[in-house]
């Protein structure tokens, strides 16, 4: 069913730019160096097991990640499940019957969020706080095995390193911990040393393998990406939702204790707000932690009450955990799945493997659509986003009258488009993408000359309400 119902979504945005650049590092290319991403390596190396499998196995890399991602719901359900069960907690017979929900949660609920990083980051989250549950009940014996404890602190440490800022959504739990046991040395428990000595070797890596994202691209990134998003717009538009949960955790039970698990869970989740709202890019995914950890308190604390019996009181309880779970769920429901006349006109105009290239900051424009078409994109970047930035944040700095700041992001963007044009006229694209609700700045590209000049040799392919396609004119034609 969850198969089924991801067709809807097919192969998100984020996952098909990663994908195009496994691809591209297996054939030889060089990360930060051939291939520009704004995001720390660990990223592309989460899913370079799963397309370099796939290339193995001789199938399509998008079905390998799928895979992948439902493999990683099962090993972070799994192992979840093994400690809760290992720990005896007094709601293990009502978890066991509401099983099907958690993996609901992480099959289905969400749905453009499915393979996203903190989609897999969170799943794999699950046992760390079952764990840690374990550790806050201060009356019963913690004692899980060796391989137990390792498998918990590695499958932890994903939702750190694919977001270092994730480090909240483990420290609220874990000082939840300290205070039950009135003991500060909790915080040092095994599988949180496996997770700071994990990161601590990451941290070396990147700068072993990848010294050019923290010489070149952090600093690019910190400069020119961080500080663009708008944190009042995003606490808004996920506030009533979020609300929302907190309102169902207190009313699906009121009369069940707060147990440890309940506690963690909750924690975790108001924790990981913190994050969604200081991005403040407000997309779905940089919600799924702090939304699908929320439901999962609530299903604990349904777990902790003494039972639900078949009468009034609890059809109302089941009425408003749908209402409110459907409300929860309309972000995840959009789609940036290209529509089928457009991708076939794009199809139509093009032969063997186009190559294709993009006007926009948004790497919807590209991505999926080069792989549906079965194309090559042979650019650095993956849009615009840098030149762009830079060009927005010059206008502004102008604006305000800090005229040294507008002449380095001026600087920045007069860069990246002369390396943009150098691979314009190198790759010579059979097809490009312009991103027509964008107008700051491809007005901006189109309007020099030499740009103008490269998209005078190309005709219309394709449109639809966000991006327009054109193709090459054949010297034949």
């Amino acid at each position: 069913m969850a198969a089924l119902l991801q067709q809807r979504w097919g192969t998100i945005v984020d996952t098909s730019g990663i994908i195009t650049i496994a691809e591209r590092l297996l054939a030889g290319e060089r990360l930060y160096v051939d291939l520009i991403d704004p995001n720390p390596p660990f990223s592309i190396w989460l899913y370079l097991p799963a397309v370099a499998l796939s290339r193995w196995v001789g199938i399509a890399p998008e079905i390998g990640v799928y895979l992948y991602t439902c493999l990683a719901v099962i090993a972070g359900l799994g192992l979840a499940a093994l400690v809760v069960q290992r720990a005896g907690f007094a709601e293990n017979r009502v978890l066991l019957r509401l099983l099907p929900l958690f993996v609901a949660l992480f099959m289905i609920f969400p749905g453009n969020a499915f393979t996203e990083r903190d989609h897999l980051g969170t799943v794999l989250f699950l046992p760390l706080l079952a764990i840690m549950a374990w550790r806050a009940d201060a009356t019963r014996p913690v004692r899980p095995s060796l391989a137990l404890i390792v498998a918990v602190g590695l499958c932890g440490s994903v939702l750190i390193l694919v977001k270092p800022y994730y480090a909240v959504a483990y420290v609220a739990p874990a000082l939840y911990v300290a205070w039950r046991r009135r003991d500060v040395r909790s915080l040092l428990a095994p599988e949180n040393c496996i997770i700071g000595i994990v990161g601590a070797v990451y941290v070396a890596l990147v700068f072993l393998l990848c010294p050019e994202f923290m010489r070149d691209i952090l600093p690019q990134v910190a400069d020119v990406y961080m500080g663009t998003g708008d944190s009042v717009r995003v606490a808004l538009s996920y506030g009533p939702v979020y609300l929302m949960l907190l309102l169902l955790f207190w009313m699906v039970a009121p009369k069940a204790p707060v147990t440890p698990l309940c506690a963690v869970a909750l924690l975790a989740s108001l924790a990981a707000v913190i994050p969604l709202v200081y991005q403040g890019k407000g997309w779905p995914y940089h919600a799924f932690a702090a939304i699908s950890l929320a439901v999962v308190a609530v299903l604990c604390r349904i777990a902790a009450s003494s039972g639900w019996r078949c009468n009034r009181e609890t059809l109302g309880r089941v009425s408003l955990c749908a209402i409110v779970l459907a409300f929860a769920w309309r972000p995840f429901l959009d789609t940036q799945k290209p529509d089928e006349a457009f991708v076939a006109a794009v199809r139509a105009a093009s032969r063997g493997e186009p190559t294709l290239a993009v006007i926009g900051s948004d790497v919807t424009a590209a991505h999926p659509l080069v792989r549906i078409v079965g194309g090559r994109f042979l650019s650095a970047y993956n849009s615009d986003w840098l030149g762009a930035l830079a060009f927005t944040r010059g206008l502004d700095a102008a604006a305000q009258g800090k005229m040294a700041d507008a002449a380095r992001y001026q600087k920045q963007s007069d860069t990246y488009l002369d390396g943009k044009y150098a691979e314009f006229a190198n790759h010579n694209y059979d097809l490009i993408v312009v991103q027509q609700d964008d107008p700051l700045w491809t007005n901006h590209v189109l309007g020099q000359a030499r740009f103008a000049a490269l998209l005078s040799a190309y005709h219309l392919v394709a449109k639809d309400g966000r991006f327009t396609v054109y193709g090459r004119v054949s010297k034949a034609s």
